[in-house]
């Protein structure tokens, strides 16, 4: 047996300071104990991107039931409209400006493609950090799933699947830099799904009406064929993010969906056709697509309920869109809304709504939720606001000048590629060039 050693004197008379020097360590070292103006450290953020995302349709079917899942993440935290840039600027501006806080003069990604020579623009053009890489740089580990303007996959600490992967031509062993690391494709590629493979019982669940291709006119086909890449390209990503979020570590996880911007501007005009001048509406395509984006937000609210479902009780839950959608404009920005959605949700988070976010605030309060202080290169500010109250200015003395320290991209041209044809075959169709 083990003999149990005796306390002497000395130790005796010094046990309740022993003590209270035990429990002040403890203290200090919990978060929210100890010194309140600590800076967080722990927890973990999944961001879903919603391109395109619009209040005045979201809120009446939330109203309805018909998106429970948003609606119960409006109900645990804060929400309200997020501004994009004004003018209104094309999505990879806006959603790079949203994952670094810099504008499009500096962070390089203006637009889909070069105005001079019409070639898509690529990642290797960003002329600053993304979120992805500041947090790789503190150890923090990531993951990018489908974000737009994400090809070539950059090196992270962590994962990245680039947007590139929805395209035909992506999934021949031509196409390079498809993911991070680049041996992750091979694990991925049976959940990246074929557009081209998707029947049409498969798009039933999108039209207000069944549509047999047999009978259909070309023009019906070809435009009703949309569909199964916007929905394919999705279902691709949330998949993916499903199950690297499952099986691999990160304290960061970005997804970003693009089927309601992509909708937004074949159907939108379809759910109040008389609200619309008559040249913007085909007679032949109205009963086919008069309930497609009712349908797509519910569909992509089901994708938020098997995302959120990644999450444990220490994860802030982002969702965020880079502009809203009023339709009526033909196409591209003219249909764009300059105020999108913003929803939070998690342990620091307040309750109500949220008021005067822009694009530029994301960044800079995802480093707060991080305990990282925000950059006085970045035109944002962090939205204590959303916070409950355990998250606050006094926890950040200090400032940073700048994360643009060691290597970096110096930008340069998009990098061609086998999906650049069918990229602007898509981007033709959805009115963003001519």
């Amino acid at each position: 047996t083990r003999r149990r050693r005796r306390v002497g004197p000395m130790m005796t008379r010094f046990m309740p300071w022993l003590m209270a020097l035990a429990l002040l360590l403890l203290l200090v070292a919990v978060p929210g104990c100890g010194d309140s103006r600590r800076a967080p450290t722990g927890g973990r953020v999944l961001m879903i991107g919603l391109d395109g995302a619009e209040w005045n349709l979201i809120r009446p079917m939330m109203a309805a039931g018909e998106m429970p899942n948003l609606a119960k993440l409006v109900s645990r935290g804060v929400s309200g409209d997020l501004m994009s840039l004004v003018p209104l600027q094309k999505s990879p501006a806006i959603w790079t400006t949203i994952i670094t806080g810099k504008p499009p003069e500096e962070h390089g990604i203006r637009g889909f493609v070069d105005q001079v020579g019409g070639k898509p623009l690529t990642q290797n053009i960003r002329r600053v950090k993304a979120l992805w890489n500041i947090l790789s740089s503190t150890n923090r580990q990531v993951g990018v799933v489908g974000w737009l303007m994400s090809w070539p996959a950059e090196p992270v600490n962590g994962f990245v699947v680039s947007d590139y992967i929805q395209y035909q031509a992506a999934q021949t062993g031509r196409m390079e830099n498809r993911t991070f690391p680049p041996g992750l494709y091979a694990e991925i590629k049976p959940l990246v799904r074929d557009w081209r493979a998707m029947t049409w019982e498969e798009t039933s669940p999108f039209l207000s009406s069944p549509f047999d291709p047999a009978t259909g006119d070309s023009s019906l086909v070809g435009r009703l064929s949309a569909i199964k890449w916007m929905v394919s390209a999705d279902q691709s990503f949330a998949d993916i993010a499903e199950s690297l979020g499952r099986s691999e570590p990160w304290d960061f996880l970005a997804v970003y969906l693009r089927s309601m911007d992509t909708m937004g501007h074949l159907f939108w005009n379809y759910q109040n056709p008389e609200a619309y001048p008559p040249n913007l509406i085909d007679p032949d395509l109205l009963p086919y697509v008069k309930d497609t984006m009712r349908r797509d937000y519910r569909w992509i609210d089901g994708q938020i309920g098997r995302l959120v479902a990644l999450a444990d009780d220490k994860t802030t839950i982002i969702v965020c869109s880079d502009h809203g959608f009023v339709g009526g404009g033909g196409g591209g920005v003219r249909d764009h809304r300059a105020e999108g959605i913003l929803v939070m949700v998690g342990p620091r988070i307040g309750r109500g709504e949220i008021t005067g976010a822009t694009v530029f605030d994301i960044t800079p309060t995802l480093l707060a939720i991080f305990g990282l202080p925000r950059a006085e290169d970045m035109r944002g500010k962090v939205l204590w606001q959303a916070f409950d109250g355990t998250i606050r200015p006094d926890m950040f003395p200090d400032s940073i000048t700048t994360y643009e320290t060691g290597d970096g991209s110096e930008g340069g041209e998009g990098v061609a590629s086998p999906v650049d044809k069918e990229l602007i075959e898509r981007l033709k169709s959805l009115g963003y060039i001519k």
